[in-house]
């Protein structure tokens, strides 16, 4: 078990919901699709690998999570969905993470703003933007995610 990285992927782009369509139901839009499709063939080139992928429920959010698993051929005990990460506030996505088991290296943790970009600034030390499918690299010296409470990242970069 060495350093932790946390990776933090927004969802791609959806279709514009509407009355007959709860939020959480709303697919990803073709744009979506082609974004979600070309960061997975990037992550692939680069070999990445991730230990635990959790996504929040919503369809768009699953979507992207899956796409990226397809195309890195991971397994099905690798991903999780979560219901706490849809509709949760940045300290609750901190917590949510600080609670990951020290197994994990490498955590995916696929979400929604405006968490998600408050996280990111949180972790960073500095504004960053978060549009839809930006994955976000951070890199800590500890091996256990409880100091993620109280240390902050040695590096953060973007991978899109």
């Amino acid at each position: 078990m060495g350093t932790k990285t946390l990776f933090l992927l927004r969802h791609a782009k959806a279709i514009t919901g509407g009355i007959d369509l709860p939020d959480q139901d709303r697919p990803l839009s073709e744009s979506g699709l082609k974004d979600a499709s070309k960061l997975s063939n990037k992550l692939h080139k680069k070999g990445a690998h991730f230990d635990l992928i959790v996504t929040s429920p919503a369809i768009r959010a699953i979507t992207t999570a899956q796409i990226i698993i397809n195309h890195l051929n991971m397994k099905g005990s690798n991903f999780l969905i979560d219901p706490l990460l849809y509709g949760a506030d940045s300290n609750t996505l901190l917590e949510y993470i600080s609670r990951a088991s020290k197994k994990y290296d490498e955590l995916m943790i696929v979400g929604h703003n405006p968490s998600l970009i408050d996280l990111a600034t949180h972790l960073a030390g500095e504004s960053v933007a978060m549009p839809t499918c930006a994955l976000m690299k951070v890199n800590f010296g500890f091996k256990d995610w409880a100091k993620v409470m109280t240390e902050k990242s040695t590096k953060f970069t973007f991978i899109n």
